[in-house]
């Protein structure tokens, strides 16, 4: 199940930092489970209740099963209690307490530090320290949230005193809308998500999409030579991008220098220490006014130009989401990659029928680096404005977030579009998803990192009335020799892409890249979380889910593609492939996992849900 089942199975007598640490206990637990964290489940035994040492039955309440961990040198063991499942592990943990035992020995195990401290036992020091760092990350998850439902709770309540919030509003205040609540749902699989590592209580404020609140971004006027971007800036940045004179300089600097925005958190905290450290402090001028009034996204180092909300600006953040590794700032080639990607898609789209008028893309063209550093540069993303003025954005990362009316979000487009029929909604959310990601794989060798957040569902009251755009693909994975068999011209554009981990040789990337993104963040997730809503048991829509791929594949054989090894991979192997995010952003060093990106690391651990005997 996603995230907000779990809190609210908790109890809500309990205060808010029990009640979001025992919420946080069964993420995080379910994660080291389903990751197998130090072989936990590989090298462990699940045992039942009438089994247990003696010892231990005055510890073990009422759970049924317990997983015996006992992957270390001595005779110490971890005993944890657990429940079948079969949506992405076979077991999740029935929470807190987990008992240590060495020997005849016993100790309860009441909180994440100590489970940690645990999991790391026997490790090198320094491995060991990447533990005791994820329990200061899993602290700041639970005050992180606890603010940002503090907030949520404020918000929420003002809410109910405005009119309903599709009628009477543009599209972009409603994209941000639909954003601020995606944010207050954690993210499905990545258990400290709530956490913004380096931001305290007064940036998480002011900065994040929780509070979405207003600010303006600062300046910096750097050398020309050491300025790059990725076309003339004359040929098609936003016309509200400042000058010299409105942020306070000189006019005559523009001979000599490029305006930077910058993060105002940045700004502050680290700027002066990057220019130090590559001899910039004297070349470079800070700008005295702030300029360009900006609200954050549902990407943090996202925001939307207030004058301007076509446009959307990603700026480096010098904080870590997502895991320890992930800090957000910006690759340069980033900037060509996904202007490279976005021009491949629009040629790809063009010439298919079923995907031509259904699937838009963001214009990724603009941007720029300072001499190639990812900590002081930006992308422009601009939304196709002329396409959208009728229409309602959701990301999909917001389907499942609530309301202030109770509703979830998917609930709300239902009525809105659908008349309430939301089957119907999902059925044809699900058909055209799977039309344009099997037929990028199988056609054109193509998986994209396509997210929840980067996925954004377009609904409108005429027709098509539901559309599908994408934005920030530059980490897709993509087979050149394949696409080359389709479409030599466009594949020529893969021999310029910067970041070559793009190009891939083999059909499992594409599969992983589907499977775990695809399939099981943009399409599992979802039938988990509106299962009780549809009537329905998870088992019931994995079952016309399967229908719908075996429907595609079909198709797909019809018209001459090669289909067995995706019909293996996704309805026949007993397991799938998995993202282990916690131990590759988190829990180990790249030296240990081999992982040349940390956002693809893979095991092949989850249950098929799509297999019928599942």
């Amino acid at each position: 199940m996603n995230a907000l089942p779990a809190l609210a199975r908790l109890p809500e007598s309990q205060p808010a930092r029990e009640l979001r640490a025992d919420y946080l206990s069964l993420r995080v637990l379910d994660a080291l489970l389903r990751e197998d964290v130090r072989g936990c489940m590989s090298g462990g035994a699940v045992v039942p209740r009438e089994a247990l040492p003696a010892a231990l039955l005055r510890h073990a309440g009422e759970h049924a099963h317990w997983l015996r961990v006992a992957n270390y040198s001595d005779d110490y063991c971890l005993w944890l209690p657990v429940a079948p499942a079969n949506f992405m592990q076979s077991w999740r943990s029935a929470g807190l307490p987990l008992i240590a035992q060495q020997g005849a020995r016993l100790r309860v195990l009441h909180n994440l530090e100590e489970v940690l401290a645990s999991f790391a036992r026997e490790l090198p020091g320094s491995d060991a320290a990447l533990y005791a760092a994820f329990a200061e990350e899993c602290a700041t998850a639970t005050a992180h949230g606890i603010i940002c439902e503090t907030e949520r709770e404020r918000w929420f309540s003002e809410q109910q005193r405005h009119r309903e919030f599709l009628n009477d509003t543009t599209w972009d205040e409603r994209l941000l809308h639909f954003d601020r609540l995606g944010a207050f749902l954690d993210h499905p699989f990545y258990p400290t998500a709530r956490a913004k590592l380096g931001f305290d209580a007064d940036a998480l404020a002011t900065y994040a999409p929780e509070f979405q609140r207003r600010f303006e971004l600062q300046w910096l006027a750097v050398p020309q030579a050491l300025y790059h971007p990725s076309v003339q800036q004359d040929a098609g940045w936003p016309e509200v991008w400042p000058r010299m004179a409105d942020v306070g300089l000189s006019a005559a600097l523009a001979a000599t220098h490029a305006l930077v925005p910058v993060h105002p958190y940045v700004w502050e905290h680290h700027l002066d220490g990057f220019l130090r450290e590559h001899d910039w402090a004297a070349d470079t001028v800070r700008a005295p006014r702030a300029w360009l009034a900006v609200r954050p996204t549902l990407s943090v180092r996202t925001v939307v130009l207030e004058a301007a909300p076509e446009w959307h600006l990603k700026l480096p953040l010098t904080i870590r989401t997502l895991g320890a590794k992930n800090i957000r700032t910006i690759k340069p080639s980033t900037i060509h990659d996904g202007h490279c990607i976005q021009t491949l898609l629009a040629g790809l789209v063009a010439d298919e029928p079923a995907l031509r008028d259904r699937v838009l893309l963001t214009h990724e063209q603009c941007g720029a680096h300072v001499q190639h550093q990812p900590f002081l540069g930006y992308i422009l993303r601009r939304y196709p404005s002329e396409t959208l003025q009728d229409a309602t954005l959701v990301p999909v990362a917001s389907l499942l977030a609530g309301t202030p009316d109770g509703r979830l979000v998917a609930q709300v487009l239902a009525d809105q579009f659908y008349a309430g029929d939301l089957a119907a909604f999902m059925g044809e959310y699900l058909d055209l998803t799977l039309q344009l990601h099997l037929r990028l794989w199988l056609r054109y060798g193509i998986a994209l990192e396509s997210n929840q957040q980067n996925s954004v569902v377009v609904l409108s009251t005429h027709e098509p009335r539901l559309r599908l755009l994408l934005k920030d693909n530059d980490a897709a994975r993509i087979h050149p020799r394949h696409l080359a068999r389709r479409r030599a011209d466009l594949a020529m554009l893969t021999d310029s892409l910067q970041d070559r981990r793009i190009c891939v040789d083999a059909a499992l990337p594409l599969a992983q890249m589907f499977t775990t993104i695809t399939l099981q963040l943009n399409i599992a997730v979802l039938a988990e979380g509106l299962a009780p809503l549809l009537g329905q048991p998870p088992a019931t829509l994995y079952a016309a889910l399967r229908g719908r791929i075996e429907t595609v594949l079909d198709r797909l054989a019809e018209e001459g593609e090669e289909v067995a090894y995706a019909r293996q991979v996704l309805l026949q192997d007993e397991r799938q492939y998995a993202k282990y995010l916690l131990i590759a952003a988190t829990l180990a060093e790249k030296s240990d996992t081999g992982a040349a990106d940390v956002n693809k690391y893979y095991g092949r651990s989850a249950p098929n849900f799509l297999r019928p005997e599942t």
